[in-house]
C-alpha cells in the first residue's frame, strides 16, 4: 500500500505527526518512538545507549505512559529472570535516563516521574509515536462515523506511516511474555484492519489487494485478513479465485484449529457466490438485517421484532469480542424499545451474560428472561438463561449448592435430539460450572455435546468456548498435554475475534503452575490483567489479586505477600472463594514466625471457605496447612490421623501445584510419614512432587535446589529454614 510522504515523517528534524506538517515555529523537546526500533531523540539527536536495562525500563514507561508501571512490573521487565523487586538498582536506571535527557537539553520535567507505586512517564500527542497513533486513530473514527471516508483513510495513511516495524524491536527476546507490548501489537493489526477497510468501502480495491494478499500469506488463519482478502477479490471481478481462496482458507482452519469458519464469514461468502455486493467488513450481524430492511423499503421502526433483534444480535457481536461496555449500552437501549415477551428475554439474557463478564453481576436480567421464556415454551432459551444463573451464583460467597440447583434445572429442559443455539450455549455454560466444581465426568459430557452442536451449527464463538471448558476438565484431571490445547485456543481467539478472554490467560497460568513453570504461569496472569483492564470487566479480578498474593510469596516477597494479604482479607473481597488461598498464605507466614493463634485463625477461615464452595483445587492446600497448624499446637491424633487422610486423598492422583507449594511435604513429615506414603497415593509426576519426595526424603538440599530451579524462592526458604 502507498503510504504517502509521511512515510519518511521520523527522518525529518521536527515534524508534528499529528497533522503530517513541519511547524517551523515549534520545538519538541523530546520524542519517543516505540512503534519500531526503541528510539528516544531531543532535537533530533539520539540520547538513548545501547544498555539493555535502561532500554528495558524506557520501553516500559514508555509502551504505558498513560497509567504508569508499578516497581514489580517494572522490575520483571528490566530483569525478566529475577524473581525480586530492586528498588535501588531501578532508582540507579531512572537517574541514568533522566541525566542523560538532561544533557541532551530536554527539559527537566520531561524524564520519568516517582507515583505512589512505581514511575510514569508522561507522553502524549507531539512526543510519542504511540499516542500520534491513537490520536490520529481516533480522529480518523470520527471521519469515518460521520461519513467522510476520504478523510478517515487520510489519517489513518499517517498513523500507518507512524509504524516502523514491530513495537519496541529488539528490547526483550521474548516480546510475548509482556502484555502492553501484546496489546500495542494488537493495536497495531486493527490499525491495519481499519485502513484496508475503509478503503474498500471507497473503492480503492485494486490498490489495496496486493497487500491483502500478502498479508493473507503470513497470516493464514486470521479470519478478518481472509474475509477483507475475499471483498477484494469480490469488488476486483475475481470470483473464481475468491472461491478457491476461500475454499483454501476452510481446510486450513480445520487443520490448525479445528474449527469452521465463522457464520459472518459464510454469509459473506455467499454473497460472492450469489455476486451480490459483499457486507462491509467486521460489520455485525445485525447490519445485515438492517439492511435487508432498507433494500426492501420496510426499514424496522422502533419497537419492532426486526429493529429489536437487529440490536440484540449487534449487542450480542460486540460482547463476543470482548467491548463489554458498548454492549452493555447497546443492549440497554434495545430494552428501551418494548417490544413482545420473546425479543425482550433475549434482549435480558445478553445483557445479564454482558453484566456476568463486566461485573460477576446480571442475576436479575437472567432470572427475568428465563421467566419470559418459560412463559413462551422456549425450553432452550430458558435453559441457557439459567445456565448464565448458575455461572453468576457460583461467584457468590456461599450460593455453589444454589448453582448447581440452577445447572440441574437447564439440565431438564435440554433436548439433546434438537440442536439449537441456545442449547449449545446452555451445555457449554453447564460444562464451564461443573469443571469448576469437580465433577469431571458429566463436565466432559456437557462440554462434548456442546460442542457437536455448535460445530454443526457453525457458531464459532461457542466452539472456542466449549473447548476451552473441555481443556479445564483435562487441567483438573492433570492432563499435561491440555498446555497446548490451550494454546491453539489463543490463537484461535486472536485470529477469529481479535481477543483472547482473560479465562483463557488464567487456565493457560495454572496449566503452566502445575508443570512447575512460575515465570509463564506469572507472565499468563498479567495478560489476564491487561484483557481486563482493557475490557473494564471485573468478574476474575478476585482471582488475580489472591493469586498475586501467592506470587509475592513465592517470590521470597514476605512482606509484600503479607501486606496485599491483609489487604485483600479487609477489602470487597473477603468473603470470596479465592479468599481461601490468602488465608493460607497469611497462615503459612504466621507459621514460619512461630505466631500460632494467628496461624490457626487463618489456616481455620481458609478451610471453611475451601469446604463452603472452594472446590478441590483449594481445599487441598487450605488441609494441608490446617494439618501442619494442628500439629504444631498438638491437638488429638485422632484429629490430626484424620486430616492426613483427607489430604492424601486430596492429592491423589492429582496434579501438585504452587499452592501446596513445601507445606505438603512438611506436613506429611511432621505427621511421621515418609516418601513412600505420598508415592502409594500417585500424584502426578512433576517437580512439585520431586520436591515433596525429597523432603520427605530428608534431602533438603535437593529439594532446596529444585524449588529454586521453579522460581519459588518463599518454598526454598521454608526448606532452609527446615533443614536448620
Amino acid at each position: 500500500m502507498d503510504r504517502g510522504p509521511g512515510r519518511l515523517a521520523w527522518d525529518r528534524p521536527d515534524p508534528n505527526p499529528t497533522t503530517g506538517h513541519d511547524e517551523p515555529g515549534r520545538r519538541t523537546p523530546l520524542w519517543c518512538g516505540v512503534l519500531g526500533p526503541l528510539h528516544v531523540r531531543v532535537a533530533g539527536t539520539d540520547v538513548l545507549g545501547p544498555g539493555p536495562r535502561q532500554r528495558a525500563l524506557v520501553a516500559a514507561l514508555a509502551l504505558r505512559y498513560a497509567a504508569g508501571v508499578p516497581l514489580s512490573a517494572l522490575s520483571a521487565r528490566v530483569w525478566p529472570e529475577r524473581h525480586d523487586v530492586d528498588r535501588g538498582a531501578i532508582r540507579v536506571l531512572v537517574h541514568r535516563v533522566r541525566h542523560r535527557l538532561r544533557t541532551a537539553g530536554a527539559d527537566a520535567d520531561t524524564g520519568p516521574r516517582r507515583t505512589a507505586d512505581g514511575y510514569r512517564w508522561d507522553l502524549g500527542p507531539g512526543s510519542s509515536d504511540l499516542a500520534d497513533l491513537r490520536q490520529l486513530r481516533d480522529r480518523a473514527r470520527r471521519a469515518e462515523a460521520s461519513g467522510d471516508l476520504a478523510r478517515a483513510v487520510d489519517l489513518l495513511d499517517r498513523a500507518s506511516a507512524l509504524v516502523r516495524g514491530t513495537p519496541c524491536q529488539g528490547v526483550w527476546s521474548d516480546p510475548d511474555r509482556w502484555p502492553e507490548l501484546v496489546a500495542v501489537g494488537e493495536e497495531v493489526r486493527g490499525l491495519r484492519r481499519m485502513s484496508f477497510d475503509a478503503r474498500l468501502r471507497l473503492g480503492d480495491h485494486r490498490t489495496v489487494l496486493p497487500d491483502l494478499a500478502a498479508l493473507a500469506a503470513q497470516e493464514p488463519t486470521a479470519e478478518w485478513v481472509h474475509d477483507l482478502h475475499l471483498r477484494a477479490l469480490s469488488l476486483a471481478g475475481r470470483y473464481d479465485e475468491a472461491v478457491t481462496a476461500h475454499r483454501a482458507f476452510r481446510r486450513r482452519l480445520r487443520d490448525d484449529l479445528g474449527v469452521e469458519p465463522s457464520t459472518a464469514l459464510v454469509r459473506t461468502y455467499r454473497r460472492i457466490l450469489d455476486h451480490d455486493e459483499p457486507l462491509p467488513g467486521g460489520s455485525p450481524p445485525a447490519r445485515e438485517v438492517i439492511r435487508a430492511g432498507a433494500d426492501d423499503d420496510r426499514s424496522p421502526t422502533p419497537g419492532s421484532r426486526a429493529a429489536l433483534r437487529a440490536l440484540t444480535e449487534a449487542g450480542a457481536y460486540i460482547a463476543d469480542r470482548g467491548d463489554y461496555r458498548r454492549a452493555a449500552h447497546c443492549l440497554t437501549a434495545t430494552l428501551r424499545l418494548g417490544g413482545d415477551p420473546a425479543a425482550r428475554a433475549e434482549a435480558l439474557l445478553r445483557l445479564g451474560e454482558v453484566r456476568y463478564h463486566q461485573s460477576g453481576g446480571g442475576l436479575d436480567e437472567l432470572a427475568r428472561a428465563a421467566t419470559l421464556f418459560r412463559r413462551e415454551n422456549r425450553r432452550h432459551q430458558a435453559a441457557e438463561a439459567l445456565s448464565w444463573q448458575a455461572r453468576v451464583l457460583w461467584l457468590r460467597p456461599g450460593d455453589g449448592d444454589s448453582a448447581l440447583r440452577r445447572v440441574a434445572e437447564a439440565v431438564d429442559l435440554i433436548d439433546d435430539r434438537a440442536p439449537d443455539p441456545a442449547g449449545a450455549a446452555a451445555l457449554v455454560n453447564i460444562c464451564g460450572i461443573l469443571a469448576v466444581s469437580d465433577r469431571g465426568r458429566p463436565a466432559r459430557r456437557a462440554g462434548l455435546l456442546g460442542l457437536a452442536w455448535a460445530r454443526q451449527m457453525s457458531l464459532t464463538p461457542l466452539d472456542l468456548r466449549a473447548r476451552a471448558n473441555l481443556a479445564l476438565v483435562d487441567l483438573t484431571a492433570g492432563d499435561a498435554g491440555v498446555v497446548a490445547e490451550l494454546a491453539h485456543l489463543t490463537q484461535a481467539y486472536r485470529d477469529r475475534l481479535g481477543w483472547v478472554p482473560p479465562t483463557l490467560w488464567v487456565a493457560l497460568a495454572d496449566a503452566e503452575d502445575r508443570r512447575a513453570r512460575l515465570g509463564p504461569a506469572a507472565t499468563y496472569r498479567e495478560l489476564a490483567v491487561g484483557s481486563i483492564r482493557g475490557q473494564e470487566a471485573t468478574a476474575d479480578v478476585p482471582w488475580l489479586v489472591a493469586e498475586r498474593v501467592r506470587e509475592a510469596f513465592q517470590r521470597g516477597r514476605w512482606t509484600a505477600a503479607r501486606g496485599a494479604g491483609v489487604r485483600y482479607l479487609h477489602g470487597e473481597h473477603r468473603h470470596h472463594r479465592m479468599a481461601s488461598e490468602v488465608h493460607v498464605v497469611l497462615s503459612r507466614l504466621a507459621l514460619h514466625q512461630g505466631d500460632l493463634p494467628t496461624a490457626d485463625r487463618h489456616s481455620g477461615a481458609a478451610e471453611r471457605l475451601a469446604r463452603r464452595d472452594g472446590g478441590a483445587t483449594l481445599l487441598g492446600p487450605a488441609l494441608v496447612q490446617r494439618l501442619r497448624v494442628r500439629i504444631a499446637l498438638d491437638r488429638p491424633r485422632a484429629h490430626i490421623a484424620a486430616t492426613v487422610e483427607e489430604v492424601l486423598d486430596r492429592v491423589r492422583g492429582a496434579a501438585l501445584t504452587s499452592s501446596f507449594g513445601v507445606d505438603l511435604p512438611l506436613a506429611l513429615r511432621e505427621a511421621g510419614l515418609n516418601a513412600r506414603a505420598l508415592a502409594r497415593h500417585a500424584p502426578v509426576e512433576s517437580p512439585w512432587r520431586q520436591a515433596a519426595e525429597a523432603v520427605l526424603a530428608g534431602d533438603m538440599a535437593r529439594a532446596r535446589r529444585t524449588y529454586l530451579a521453579v522460581g519459588s524462592r518463599g518454598d526454598a526458604r521454608q526448606v532452609t529454614a527446615a533443614g536448620g
